[in-house]
């Protein structure tokens, strides 16, 4: 059980990063020249991004859930498979195969 929760543990780690660079993509890609004065208070600030940032994660999160039911069929599908796929490669990235 030990492996199991530290490779889950490591999925979620993993999960949070592709998250997070995809919302750095989605506000770059919606605002290409910057972001400007989004909430009109006449000044860009960290209300301005935090803004952008919100609405970038709100685009993600809806892209993600949109493709969740055809990955977890595919988990499903494949679950003990992928299993010992994803502990070979750890166990494998970990001893440096």
């Amino acid at each position: 059980m030990g492996s199991l929760k530290k490779l889950l543990g490591f999925g979620t780690t993993v999960a949070g990063t592709v998250a997070a660079v995809k919302v750095t993509e989605k506000v770059k890609e919606n605002n290409p020249d910057g972001i400007q004065d989004v909430n009109g208070d006449g000044k860009v600030d960290y209300k301005d991004y935090a803004i952008e940032v919100k609405k970038a994660a709100q685009e993600t999160y809806a892209a993600f859930k949109e493709k969740a039911p055809g990955v977890m069929a595919e988990a499903k599908e494949k679950g003990g498979e992928l299993y010992q796929d994803a502990k070979k490669t750890v166990k494998d990235a970990f001893s440096g195969k």
